[in-house]
């Protein structure tokens, strides 16, 4: 048996590893951490656990870094001699000092960098410029280690020309970007990936930040813990589709992280794989699974796993009520043909304690962690062969 494999089969590979597991998560990521808004270091002490845990059988783990907010304060300026360039600015880098500063414009071999601005006080670089594939600026979005990097701005084809005298002149230019963002402690989504037969995806969610004064055990860590035993449950397999399980960040403070993530894979070109998106929020109100959809072929096949598995629940089905809710909804126009559902539960009196200091590990049925596990693996097992 190989390591991944051994420490799958530990984790999640029978009731009693999964139940350990599940209480272990529960003490780490609630109790031991307490309220863990997004933007706080309480947050990013969460996002670490969870990475370095779902490295532990993943081949494909990492932080996702965004940003709540980011704006330019205008206007982003590049002058020479008083001559203005177009320019716009990527979203998501960090600026200049506010006085702005004196450089030079050289080349760059850089992807995606075409230009680099070299500041004449330090003789280093200070700022980037890339080209878009326009006449004119067109938006660039940065994600990853390109976050809050170097100031860069973006300019369309027909400032090239200019540019290229600039560079050649050696020219003296005045920049100038000034930038505000939110917040400061980094914050993060985390992302797990099992690669599939098929380039195709599934994308599997659930948020794991909560609100100020509360552990958010019920919303929507369990959830997110349920979701982190899928993950390692299909790590040692080869399923048809890849699957890619993303624990966002910022879903009680507007979804931010699970827009920067559909805004991530637009930039990366990558967002035409996404085929269904599962999102799961507070599965532990209860054993009776809220199931909604208008996907009717989705539907009839959860329902199919319900009666197969012979668990003792009675979900409760929403065929009227869209599955494009919290986190998913970004997603809904990920491509023409992505299709969605949206798990919730009932059962237990657990909701009283939503948003309050009493949702905490205590007042989480770990009946319901073992339930949903079984039936979220099935249909996404089943959602391979569709």
């Amino acid at each position: 048996m190989s390591t991944t494999a051994a420490a799958s089969r530990r984790l999640v590979g029978t009731p009693a590893a999964r139940a350990r597991y599940f209480e272990s998560m529960l003490q780490r990521l609630c109790t031991d951490v307490g309220p863990h808004p997004s933007g706080t270091r309480a947050y990013q002490q969460v996002t670490a656990i969870i990475q370095a845990d779902l490295a532990l059988t993943l081949e494909e783990s990492y932080l996702d870094r965004y940003l709540d907010y980011w704006a330019t304060v205008p206007r982003p300026e590049i002058l020479h001699q008083g001559r203005r360039l177009n320019v716009g600015v990527a979203e998501n880098c960090a600026g200049t000092p506010d006085e702005g500063f004196t450089g030079v414009i050289v080349r760059l071999r850089q992807p995606g960098v075409a230009y680099g601005i070299e500041d004449l006080a330090t003789g280093e670089r200070a700022a980037g410029i890339s080209v878009s594939q326009d006449v004119g600026v067109e938006p660039l979005y940065l994600f990853g280690d390109d976050v809050l990097s170097l100031p860069r701005f973006v300019i369309g084809i027909q400032e090239v020309p200019y540019v290229e005298l600039l560079v050649e002149a050696r020219a003296e230019v005045q920049v100038r970007c000034r930038v505000v963002y939110a917040p400061e402690v980094p914050t993060c989504n985390v992302v797990g990936r099992v690669v599939g037969a098929s380039p195709e995806e599934i994308l599997v969610i659930a948020h794991a930040d909560s609100l100020i004064q509360t552990e958010g055990a019920n919303d929507n860590t369990a959830t997110a813990i349920i979701t982190m035993m899928l993950a390692h449950a299909f790590a040692t397999t080869r399923p048809a589709r890849t699957l890619t399980f993303l624990i966002t960040g910022s879903e009680e403070y507007g979804c931010r992280g699970a827009r920067h993530y559909a805004r991530r894979r637009q930039a990366e070109g990558t967002a035409e794989r996404l085929r269904f998106v599962l999102n799961s929020d507070s599965l532990t109100y209860g054993p009776n699974l809220w199931v909604s959809t208008t996907d009717q072929e989705l539907l009839g096949l959860v329902q199919h796993v319900h009666a197969d598995l012979g668990l003792q629940i009675e979900p409760v089905y929403r065929p009227d009520e869209e599955p494009w809710m919290n986190d998913a909804a970004t997603f809904q126009h990920a491509n023409a043909r992505v299709r969605g559902i949206n798990f919730n539960s009932r059962g237990y009196d657990t909701l009283a304690a939503n948003h309050t200091p009493a949702d905490d590990a205590a007042n989480v049925p770990r009946d319901c962690a073992e339930t949903s596990f079984l039936v979220l693996r099935e249909v996404i097992e089943r959602i391979q062969d569709l």
